[in-house]
């Protein structure tokens, strides 16, 4: 993946599209088929570096010149944004070739990959169980080896939940590292772009073009073995044996490459948790009640039900939630980040849930399962802390468990280093 010597780009997108075509995973909404045009436009020559020559796909809430993203809505639904996105154009400047656009959870206000607009994602591993989103299209393209990366957004999990339960690699950087006001966004004060890879060097390579400029310092080298922090209270509620037997298998692994474990103590996940969901209600609703009560259509019933319960949620309460997260992000920055270097804690508590018999558009398991699946997530969205999910075992189906690596503000290079040194083996096993 390092360099365009014994890569083809037309080869390679002609054979990206032809497996999304053949999918039946129902990961894309729109499938690009000038991508080949371009490919062949792509001038030979020396060799180039990833991404160079190599076919990917979007989450569809990034904005073009001649496109306008469905926001995975459907009935005529495009978001409107003027700005084109600056994270596009420079894959597109590095030799990256977009083939498509790819399904999502409507307007990116669930976690579950359910979609009663253009049909839910189906998981690759085993089409029965939860693909997790919002970014679902983006980790089943991914995991199923039609694009090399995808990009998506991840305002609570939306790119690590759907890597995790497909097995991929998802990583969400620090907040402001990829500015990007080509986007739909959901909660602007805590929405990040994400990458999805199976390659934790093409992982790298990717974010290595997209991080803005002001930002490509390298704060921490990844050189020398890491200090991991373990949240005991949190992993004490709401994770099965399961899951915990998998992230003491990934801690012996780094313990055995020199890694040095402590424990830690973070503010409360339930106070984490309410603060972030506080923030991301009065967010959402600033931006969608005047469409949702013009264009109700736009909104299914699920995403209608959390609009109308953010609603409630006034000025006052966000200004505190704010007030709040300042005083969370001292502590954590200045208390468990004062002793370790990375923090470790599962991406979801338990194994993956079947939803093989759930229909798209249920409320209430769209409501719970979301809520499940962002309790370990959310809190680090709201921090602005870089988080990734790293492939690291089974449950007992059989579906990948993924865990969770968090860093300090700018410690992005960090968390890449030890997803190359300490990344699961490639069918996901520890």
């Amino acid at each position: 993946m390092t360099a365009a010597s014994s890569r083809d780009p037309v080869q390679a997108v002609t054979a990206a599209l032809a497996a999304a075509r053949a999918s039946r995973l129902n990961a894309f909404i729109e499938l690009f088929p000038d991508a080949e045009e371009r490919a062949r436009s792509l001038s030979a020559g020396d060799p180039r570096p990833a991404p160079w020559g190599l076919p990917f796909a979007y989450k569809d809430v990034f904005v073009t010149a001649g496109r306008q993203p469905t926001v995975g809505v459907g009935h005529g639904y495009r978001w409107g944004g003027a700005r084109t996105s600056m994270a596009l154009d420079r894959l597109a400047a590095a030799g990256a070739i977009a083939i498509g656009a790819l399904n999502l959870d409507p307007h990116c206000y669930a976690a579950t990959g359910l979609n009663p607009c253009f049909g839910r994602v189906l998981n690759p591993v085993d089409a029965r169980f939860a693909v997790g989103g919002s970014s679902s299209g983006s980790a089943a393209a991914v995991a199923s080896g039609i694009v090399p990366f995808a990009l998506g957004t991840d305002t609570g999990g939306s790119v690590r939940i759907p890597a995790a339960l497909c097995g991929v690699l998802g990583f969400k950087p620090t907040a402001g590292a990829i500015r990007d006001p080509g986007i739909a966004p959901l909660s602007p004060s805590q929405d990040v772009i994400g990458i999805i890879a199976r390659d934790p060097t093409l992982l790298r390579a990717v974010f290595a073009v997209l991080r803005d400029p002001v930002c490509r310092e390298h704060h921490d080298s990844g050189v020398g073995p890491p200090r991991v922090g373990l949240p005991t209270e949190w992993l004490r509620t709401g994770v099965e044996p399961e899951v915990a037997a998998v992230i003491q298998s990934i801690l012996r692994r780094m313990t055995m490459g020199g890694a040095v474990p402590a424990e830690v103590a973070l503010p409360s996940l339930d106070a984490l948790n309410a603060c972030a969901g506080t923030i991301t209600s009065f967010e959402a609703s600033a931006l969608h009640r005047t469409v949702l009560a013009e264009r109700p259509d736009w909104y299914p019933a699920a995403v209608r039900r959390r609009l109308v319960a953010a609603a409630e949620v006034g000025r006052d309460a966000y200004d505190q939630a704010l007030r709040d997260r300042d005083a969370h992000r001292v502590a954590v920055i200045g208390g468990a980040f004062a002793a370790v270097d990375i923090l470790l804690c599962p991406v979801i508590g338990g194994p993956a849930p079947r939803l093989d018999g759930v229909d798209d558009d249920d409320v209430t398991i769209a409501g719970a399962t979301t809520l499940a699946f962002l309790r370990f997530n959310r809190p680090f969205s709201l921090l602005g802390l870089p988080a990734l999910a790293l492939p690291a075992g089974r449950d007992r189906n059989g579906m990948p468990v993924g865990i969770q690596i968090v860093g300090r503000p700018g410690a992005d290079d960090l968390l890449l280093a030890i997803a190359e040194r300490f990344g699961g083996s490639p069918d996901g096993s520890a």
